[in-house]
């Protein structure tokens, strides 16, 4: 949850809970914000122009809806491509059906992902990930999982790999994992 979430404050706007204005100064952990972590767990995106992209995106809880990237740019929000949910599994979760697409389990490196879309065994709007036990990012069975995935208009293709996800005691969970354009 960001700053302007729990104030009622327009991100930009009015101040923090520290009294500094939002995007000037220090954020609770002591790092500039908008650099390093979010108070979510939330990785910003590397550099936009670079390929492939790191992220890492939060759900606050069981059943509620997280955060989304939008892969063009890396851009994490409540809205995008593709985004993180916890009900009984941490999952990934496309907007649109038909956008996701397992491609195995064992991938070394991003680059070892097949990009042939007409041999994807079946297109979802899910991939789960691991259970909803305790459990660090490292720790995921999921870790090496390759997706297809399309985004939210179905006009562009990426490549996915997991990296890990987590869950944590106040039922907090992450998705991390690495994309780039398949074509």
């Amino acid at each position: 949850m960001d700053a302007g979430r729990e104030t009622g404050t327009t991100i930009g706007e009015g101040e923090g809970e520290t009294g500094t204005t939002i995007g000037e100064g220090e954020g609770e952990t002591g790092t500039t914000i908008g650099e390093g972590e979010g108070e979510t767990g939330t990785t910003p995106p590397s550099d936009p122009g670079a390929w492939p992209k790191t992220v890492t995106l939060a759900a606050q809880g069981i059943g509620v809806l997280g955060e989304h990237v939008r892969f063009s740019d890396g851009a994490v929000s409540d809205a995008g491509d593709l985004g993180v949910h916890a009900l009984r599994h941490v999952s990934l979760q496309s907007p649109v059906d038909g956008s996701i697409c397992e491609m195995g389990t064992s991938f070394a490196g991003l680059a070892d992902i097949p990009v042939d879309v007409a041999a994807c065994p079946q297109w979802t709007s899910i991939a789960h990930l691991s259970a909803t036990t305790v459990h660090e990012s490292d720790e995921s069975y999921r870790i090496g999982l390759g997706l297809l995935v399309w985004d939210a208009e179905h006009a562009a293709l990426y490549r996915l790999r997991v990296l890990g996800d987590s869950h944590d005691a106040a039922a907090r969970s992450t998705a991390t994992f690495e994309y780039e354009p398949a074509r």
